[in-house]
């Protein structure tokens, strides 16, 4: 079943998109890195939740250099949506997608030996020359060419005429601990990799490790060994959607959330003293207690975790969940809560007033990061996407 149109929605649960927090992001992160560093922004995954079209469109106007997806099929999505930016598929290229990628102009991240070889036969094909960014693996030990078997690679990679290293890049384990000596050694490696690589005969024009921690902790491009041809590229993320990534982060800029969560009180009850609420009677009630139910659930992306431990927004006051949160619905104590009515706006993530529920609270409680809160909200939630001034 296909999401809601807005023009068919009756429930009230919705995830608001700021476009112009996201511009502010944009321009907030520009005005801190040096002014030849290029900008990557991760939209894998449908914008982190945010939405993949609406959210690249508004990055394609804002000038980042890169957009980046984890897969060809997130790639394709945003071409027939009309975007023209460069896009780096960050996963590499899966088994057969070789030729519809490179006609569609995605630029593959190369690693894996028989992919290499079916880009270069396609490519020699089509008669063309097809630009790659080479992954190393410095230490995450997740995708990348080990830098033991770098030189190897680099053999396959002189013998294969239609390819062209137009980047590397690496991936940083432990980034919010930019100073630590793990950290340290994974540049230390990147540099030396960059530095075979040049030594082979290659020029890679981009340079790319930093990720949104690398990047607020300084950490975005002065490990790099730039030439007068190489330029540093840096991978914000979760900074971009108004997050940080660490809780050791927390205020250390003046980002902007992009995504609000809310929904609308849907009943209003009270129960006596010792009523039990919802399933497994897991919250009892201390006192003749006013109940609230939201029309929202874990099939929305809003944990069964947060049960008797988040809270949520109502009229400007942060209100308990109490009980399980269900697959559609959760509940709220508002006693204390005054005019409370039915129809009254509840914002499980955003702000209302004074009052704040951020996505580290929420990763906090449900034992995870900010980018899982965000990237859970169900795409049965409608996101309805609003233009402001960005400052």
């Amino acid at each position: 079943m296909d999401p809601p149109s807005l023009a068919q929605r009756f429930r009230p649960t919705i995830a608001r998109i700021d476009l112009s927090a996201l511009r502010h992001n944009v321009r907030l992160l520009r005005g801190r890195l040096p002014a030849d560093c290029g900008l990557l922004v991760p939209v894998k995954a449908d914008a982190y939740g945010h939405g993949l079209l609406p959210v690249s469109r508004v990055l394609e106007e804002e000038g980042a250099e890169w957009l980046g997806v984890a897969l060809v099929e997130e790639g394709l999505a945003l071409r027939k949506g009309g975007i023209q930016s460069n896009i780096l598929v960050l996963g590499g290229l899966a088994d057969g997608s070789e030729a519809l990628a490179v006609e569609s102009g995605l630029t593959p991240v190369v690693y894996r030996s028989p992919s290499v070889r079916a880009l270069n036969a396609m490519a020699a094909r089509l008669g063309r020359t097809v630009q790659v960014h080479l992954k190393v693996d410095t230490g995450m030990n997740r995708l990348g060419v080990p830098v033991g078997h770098l030189d190897a690679f680099l053999d396959l990679l002189d013998g294969l005429e239609h390819i062209t290293i137009q980047g590397v890049m690496t991936h940083l384990a432990e980034a919010e601990d930019a100073r630590g000596p793990f950290t340290e050694a994974q540049l230390v490696s990147f540099e030396a990799a960059v530095a075979l690589v040049r030594r082979r005969g290659h020029s890679p024009h981009w340079l790319h490790a930093a990720n949104s921690a690398a990047v607020m902790n300084r950490r975005g491009t002065d490990h790099l060994d730039l030439d007068d041809f190489a330029r540093a590229l840096v991978r914000p993320g979760l900074a971009v959607f108004g997050h940080p990534p660490d809780a050791s982060l927390d205020g250390a800029w003046p980002l902007r959330p992009v995504m609000s969560f809310e929904t609308a009180i849907s009943y209003l009850k009270k129960v006596p003293a010792g009523s039990e609420v919802s399933y497994g009677r897991s919250w009892r009630a201390q006192r003749e207690t006013k109940l609230a139910t939201l029309p929202v659930g874990y099939g929305d992306g809003y944990f069964r975790a947060f049960g008797n431990s988040a809270q949520v927004l109502v009229r400007g006051m942060r209100v308990p969940v109490v009980g399980r949160v269900c697959m559609d619905l959760c509940l709220l104590d508002v006693t204390d809560v005054p005019h409370v009515a039915e129809g009254d706006r509840a914002v499980l993530l955003g702000t209302m007033g004074e009052a704040e529920v951020t996505a580290s609270e929420l990763a906090a409680i449900a034992g995870t990061i900010p980018y899982e809160i965000v990237c859970a909200v169900s795409p049965r939630v409608p996101r309805v996407y609003e233009q402001g001034r960005p400052d």
